[in-house]
């Protein structure tokens, strides 16, 4: 059967006996182009709720169904959205209907599946995986914000990679896109109610794959019906490098958009990333820079002279650490009171900010630490506790194997510490039953808090209202949301049920209701989180770079590079260049090689990038993302080794250059594959920063029309005359430029 619509240039052809996509057709004037589809939809359904290893709910004994069969006639209604098709189907015996969107404002296709009410059906997770088949030549897949560099052939693709969603943690639009000489294809996985598990693979030089697990799960006795976001797809004759004005207006059609509006302080920012008390590691080892906030007041003088400007201040540790114990106890979460509002006053007089780190994810007691300590024990990571674990973010977005030995150790190192300062029993619990999740059975559920679901108007209400005393009582200038995604898992409490799978999201309409609130309070008040994924991005000013820190190792360490991965600091740039197209328009990243994240889950003695790659390769990375547009955070001790270093980078961010100009990546043919080099050019004048990453030095020419002023060599050596410069190996510099007369 085929579909089609007057408003639409793309027709679908469906399987009669299935109803699931076979072929997609772009007819344009005298030209027609087509991908061959392979599809499948599976569902898990029914079985067991249990704790996972690592925290949440898994299942047991699920069945999984994937038998599809039509089941009544094709229906088809328009709206303003364009004109759909849906056909119904059954899937062994789970009523549902397939819609095919010929959207007018794009993507042409977008395919849902709506799930129709059964009294007895719980479901536990959807899938879909689509093959995709070209009639012939070489395709090349650009998959930007993952683990991928650009240009790569779909036969290099050999094994699954995992692209990080709309939602993720490591940021991404969720898209691949795939084109060869003459058509190029989009995929992109649209939902942004779940947070999918998507992997894709490269079959050959013109097949691949994609599968979507959606995440979606619901007591269908609870419903009607219900519909489930799954995959777009476009057939254009626009190449890669034409296509971000397209996608822009992809996400603007969805409502997906970044507020575009920062402070102006923000952009050239150094973050200092400080931490009061001390944390353990293999029950061993502690680090403790600051005992007391005294400790942090009497470095302030030293944290300037190092160019940071602005310090983000964690919880305190060993208790509460990220955990919520009590938003109105400062002492007990931050350290004494009247400490931390000397500790802004005398940041402020210097010039310096001061933000907070705050939780939402869920509150502490010994019954959940115990349960999670006790989980840990007889689980599958209890023998590899003791085992050697690097960075958890330089792997695969999809393996999080070193994280959860590394999380699983983390858990049995604080244990005591949280179970001598927590209460026996929350009493949120008693007073506030619906704040949390639940197994089917009642049991509250958590990592290894009580997880707090965002979706509950009176927790949004005790959250905001936490904040706002937080701001009023000591005067800080922003807040970094910690890990608002981190309860992803399913919450079956009987009035979150009908749609068990949408509460880890529910912090991005939070914090879309606060915003204008803290505004209200301070303009130039910074809201920043964690995860930097698209639909995160819609109420932030600021997001972390997750997504960027596989490039620290994929760059530093080629033993364990991927056929798909980046090479060298050209790979980077253009990784960066892509990346930032593709994301809302005003989007802002903070950049970072050293953070308290990329510091606890490494083994001791490799936490930080200089014991990893030794202090001139640190150097050289410190350069390349410090220079990144947007501001650069360095988690306590980071700067050990680079501490002449920071001060010129800081320099260069508070320039007229960096602030004002526009950004050039240098990605040309004729650059050097070895060189990352990116410019800010404001009229008349710009400032380039240059960094070898090879083993040979580099010449080079300057932007078209300028010349060089002044050189500052940061790392090696290197020099630049008129239009050209020598830069050594290992090296990096800053020129600036006037333009030619």
């Amino acid at each position: 059967m085929f579909l089609s619509s007057i408003e639409s240039h793309h027709g679908l052809e469906i399987e009669d006996k299935t109803g699931l996509p076979k072929k997609l057709k772009l007819r344009r004037a005298d030209r027609e182009f087509s991908v061959n589809l392979s599809t499948e939809v599976s569902i898990e359904i029914d079985g067991k709720e249990v704790r996972a290893p690592a925290g949440g709910i898994e299942y047991t004994d699920f069945k999984t169904i994937s038998k599809c069969a039509v089941n009544g006639g094709l229906s088809k209604k328009s709206s303003s959205r364009g004109t759909q098709f849906s056909q119904p189907v059954e899937i062994e015996g789970v009523s549902a209907v397939i819609n095919y969107l010929f959207s007018t404002h794009g993507p042409a296709l977008e395919i849902s599946i709506t799930l129709l009410g059964k009294e007895s059906t719980v479901v536990r997770d959807l899938s879909l995986s689509v093959r995709v088949d070209f009639e012939s030549g070489e395709w090349f897949a650009n998959i930007p914000g993952n683990g991928l560099r650009a240009n790569v052939s779909l036969v290099d693709i050999n094994e699954t990679t995992g692209i990080s969603p709309l939602g993720g943690l490591r940021g991404s639009s969720g898209l691949a896109h795939l084109s060869n000489s003459e058509i190029s294809l989009a995929l992109w996985c649209v939902n942004d109610i779940e947070i999918p598990q998507i992997v894709f693979k490269g079959n050959s030089n013109c097949s691949a794959e994609m599968t979507i697990k959606s995440g979606f799960a619901s007591d269908l006795s609870c419903v009607t019906s219900i519909e489930v976001p799954l995959l777009a797809l476009e057939l254009m004759e626009e190449k890669w490098d034409q296509f971000a004005s397209r996608f822009d207006g992809w996400l603007r059609a969805r409502d997906i958009s970044s507020p575009a509006s920062p402070p102006k302080w923000v952009k050239g920012a150094m973050l200092f990333e400080a931490q009061i008390g001390y944390s353990v590691f293999s029950q061993v080892y502690e680090y403790g820079p600051y005992p007391e906030v005294s400790d942090l007041i009497s470095d302030l003088d030293r944290i300037k002279s190092l160019g940071f400007t602005c310090i983000q201040l964690m919880p305190r540790q060993p208790y509460p650490s990220y955990n919520v114990h009590d938003y109105w106890n400062i002492d007990i979460s931050y350290g004494s009171k009247q400490l931390i509002k000397k500790l802004v006053q005398e940041a402020h007089a210097r010039g310096i900010r001061v933000i907070l780190d705050v939780l939402l994810h869920g509150v502490l007691d010994k019954e959940i630490i115990k349960t999670a300590a006790d989980g840990v024990r007889s689980g599958p990571f209890q023998e590899l506790i003791n085992s050697e674990t690097d960075d958890s973010f330089s792997s695969d977005v999809k393996d999080w194997q070193n994280y959860l030995v590394a999380w699983s150790r983390h858990i049995i190192d604080f244990e005591p510490y949280w179970s001598a300062g927590s209460p026996d029993k929350s009493e949120l619990e008693g007073k506030y039953p619906d704040w949390f999740y639940r197994f089917s059975n009642g049991e509250i559920a958590g990592v290894y808090t009580k997880a707090f679901d965002a979706r509950n108007a009176t927790w949004r209400d005790y959250f905001t209202e936490g904040m706002k005393y937080l701001v009023k009582e000591l005067d800080i200038d922003g807040f970094r949301f910690d890990a608002p995604t981190y309860n992803d898992f399913h919450n079956w409490a009987p009035w979150a049920r009908y749609r068990a799978s949408s509460s880890a999201l529910a912090c991005t309409g939070l914090f879309e209701d606060m915003r204008p609130i803290f505004k209200e309070l301070k303009s130039d008040f910074l809201f920043y989180t964690e995860p930097s994924g698209h639909s995160l991005r819609r109420s932030m000013d600021l997001n972390y770079n997750y997504d960027e820190q596989w490039l620290v190792t994929a760059l530093a360490n080629t033993d364990g590079r991927k056929p798909w991965g980046v090479r060298n600091g050209k790979d980077i740039a253009q990784w960066m260049a892509d990346r930032d197209a593709l994301l809302p328009r005003g989007s802002m990243t903070a950049h970072h090689i050293d953070s308290h994240d990329t510091f606890w889950w490494p083994s001791w003695g490799k936490k930080w990038r200089r014991e990893q790659f030794g202090i001139q390769f640190t150097q050289l990375l410190t350069v390349i993302f410090a220079s990144l547009p947007g501001p650069f955070m360095m988690f306590i001790g980071g700067e050990h080794g680079i501490e002449k270093l920071l001060p010129k980078l800081s320099d260069l961010k508070q320039s007229k250059a960096y602030e004002l100009g526009d950004v050039k990546w240098w990605v040309e043919d004729s650059v050097d594959e070895n060189l990352f080099g990116i410019s800010y050019m404001s009229p008349g004048e710009g400032k380039s920063i240059l960094v070898n990453t090879g083993n040979g030095e580099i010449a080079g020419i300057l932007p078209d029309h300028f010349r060089a002023e002044d050189v500052e060599i940061l790392v090696g050596s290197a020099e630049a005359v008129q239009n050209r410069f020598k830069l050594a190996a290992h090296s990096a510099m800053i020129i600036s430029h006037k333009a030619n007369s």
